[in-house]
């Protein structure tokens, strides 16, 4: 077996926690074409929670940091509520060890030189290829990467498809900040089975990260479309902007999305919008903050933060601009 076969594996296994993180236990984006938003839903008291729930489903599989939405599909896949995966997060993590799967000893060859990879997994095959750019084994501007799994299978987890990183821009070090980095994330029916649960993404992304003193990061996911599925139930993002902040010293998180949402929970899609970011520290649901998701006939709900505990709907059920009904609910039955 190749020596890089433990890099491999290690690899493969974060992309697996990536795309099941999204899903209450992944993450993922490639060519948006074929992917479009479903019919707006109406919007009424009776629905107001469950168009809320979603919406923050949708923000926390990408992001993780409220407790009030575990992922993308909480209900379908059955994890608990401790369960937080960051998904941006680790695909940067991931992302940024690709080069280590490719041999050192073939990369010096000349500037921009192309490398490939194939092996065999315990079970299927993987194949890949880095250019790198500037010839320095590490991510860097210009870079690309690109991975294609057949019946993959390490450790239980089996993955098929393709995923693939360009427009790869980076500045400074992220040892020494100031540092940025930015990519674009493609997958085409990238799927990973473990447990007997499958999860498959398709879609598009542009994924970002910024820091100027290591401390304070600024994390985005944006782009025009990416679905994810796991058995029965999918979701399905269109025009999306999802940014997030985090203080790794006190725990502080800022989130702000705005995108078009459709999933069959929904029955249709709602399109949200960031009145005023969320905000809230550690694990805790967010404190403050304001969203409002409009769906058919300008029907809308808007979350509005009480305090990590507490949450209030205002439902415009008429779509005349004028609240109907107040709602107060807690961030855990949402």
């Amino acid at each position: 077996m190749p020596s890089s076969n433990g890099v491999f594996k290690t690899i493969l296994l974060l992309s697996a926690t990536a795309v099941l993180g999204a899903c209450g236990g992944g993450g993922g984006g490639g060519s948006s074409a074929g992917i479009t938003a479903g019919d707006p839903v109406t919007i009424a008291a009776a629905n107001a929670g469950s168009v809320a729930g979603a919406t923050l489903d949708a923000a926390d599989g990408l992001t993780g940091n409220t407790e009030g939405a575990v992922g993308l599909f909480p209900a379908a896949v059955g994890h608990s509520r401790s369960a937080q995966i960051n998904v941006v997060d680790t695909i940067l993590g991931q992302i940024k060890k690709a080069p280590q799967l490719f041999p050192a000893e073939s990369s010096r060859v000349s500037p921009a030189a192309v490398q490939s990879l194939s092996q065999n997994c315990d079970t299927g095959s993987i194949s890949g290829s880095f250019n790198d750019n500037d010839n320095d084994l590490t991510l860097s501007t210009g870079d690309s990467v690109s991975i294609t799994a057949n019946g993959c299978t390490f450790s239980g987890v089996t993955m098929n498809g393709s995923m693939s990183m360009n427009n790869v821009v980076v500045s400074g070090d992220e040892l020494s900040p100031p540092y940025s980095m930015q990519f674009t994330l493609q997958a085409t029916d990238f799927s990973v089975t473990v447990s007997g649960e499958t999860v498959v993404m398709r879609g598009g992304g542009t994924i970002g990260e910024s820091s100027s003193d290591g401390i304070s990061f600024t994390s985005s996911f944006t782009g025009n479309g990416i679905e994810i599925a796991a058995g029965s139930e999918s979701l399905t993002l269109t025009n999306y902007n999802i940014q997030e902040t985090e203080n790794q010293a006190t725990g502080a998180y800022s989130i702000s999305i705005n995108a078009t949402i459709t999933s069959p929970s929904l029955g249709g899609s709602v399109t949200v919008t960031t009145d005023a970011v969320l905000t809230g520290v550690g694990s805790l649901d967010p404190d403050a903050g304001q969203i409002t998701c409009v769906g058919a006939g300008n029907t809308s709900v808007t979350l509005i933060a009480v305090d990590s505990i507490n949450v209030q709907l205002e439902v415009d059920q008429d779509g005349d601009g004028n609240v109907d009904q107040t709602l107060a609910a807690a961030w855990a039955d949402l």
